[in-house]
């Protein structure tokens, strides 16, 4: 994900995008909602933006994919 678009958000815009899954990590990554650029409040905070996003990224597979066994399961 290196291709910089996302490090360039702010924590908040990076909360309105993704939704309820990234406020999730960002409280796990102790990364607070500001108007600080993602990338400064991940160095602030000691964490890497693109290990942040490809947490993000496998989190949000994992409850698509329960989603969809959750589905099956009620319609067999």
């Amino acid at each position: 994900m290196r291709n910089g678009n996302f490090e360039q958000y702010t924590v908040e815009e990076v909360l309105q995008t993704f939704g309820a899954e990234a406020r999730t990590f960002l409280r796990e990554n102790r990364i607070d909602r500001s108007n600080l650029r993602f990338a400064d409040a991940c160095a602030a905070a000691s964490v890497n933006p693109d290990e942040f996003f490809a947490q993000l990224d496998a989190g949000m597979r994992r409850h698509a994919a329960r989603a969809a066994k959750q589905n099956v399961a009620e319609y067999a």
